[in-house]
């Protein structure tokens, strides 16, 4: 794999106007491409209205819009979440609103993950840690492990198996 960020100076991440749109744009959309996704299957800041949550007696419309829905065969195969340089992607809750997105009933995705544009973390429905996490910079050393997880070739669909 080429080295994406060659001529991205990390450095640009603690300026104040380098926000989340940035990190979607100049770090997201190219390590998206390298894994093998286009616009085709790249579904960007699609609204779902939450049909689960009731609040109290009543029900209320809950909005949800995440970043990113990646597809594979037409159907979404994992969430990615984009958030500004100084957001904690490991914990709290940024990744419990990652976790929403990925479990939505028009969603259901095994796979989300958040990105800051300094890191990268990767997890799986089940587990509440990252199964995958690495500074953003040091993507290279970490591309084996992050395509097996991501890329749309790592995903098995259309297979049938009898029995």
């Amino acid at each position: 794999m080429p080295n994406l960020y060659n001529n991205f100076n990390f450095n640009q991440l603690t300026h104040p106007d380098f926000k989340e749109d940035s990190v979607r744009e100049v770090l997201i959309l190219p390590l998206l491409k390298e894994l093998g996704y286009d616009n085709s299957t790249i579904v960007r800041s699609r609204t779902f209205t939450n049909p689960i949550v009731k609040i109290a007696s009543g029900k209320r419309q809950l909005q949800q819009t995440p970043d990113y829905l990646l597809k594979v065969e037409d159907k979404y195969a994992w969430v990615l979440d984009a958030k500004a340089p100084n957001e904690n992607i490991q914990h709290g809750a940024n990744v419990e609103q990652a976790f929403f997105y990925a479990i939505h009933p028009e969603v259901r995705t095994t796979f989300f993950a958040l990105c800051n544009g300094k890191a990268f973390s990767l997890f799986r429905q089940n587990d509440s840690e990252p199964i995958l996490y690495f500074e953003l910079a040091d993507v290279e050393k970490y591309w084996e492990n992050l395509s097996g997880f991501l890329s749309p070739h790592s995903f098995q669909t259309g297979k049938t198996f009898t029995y």
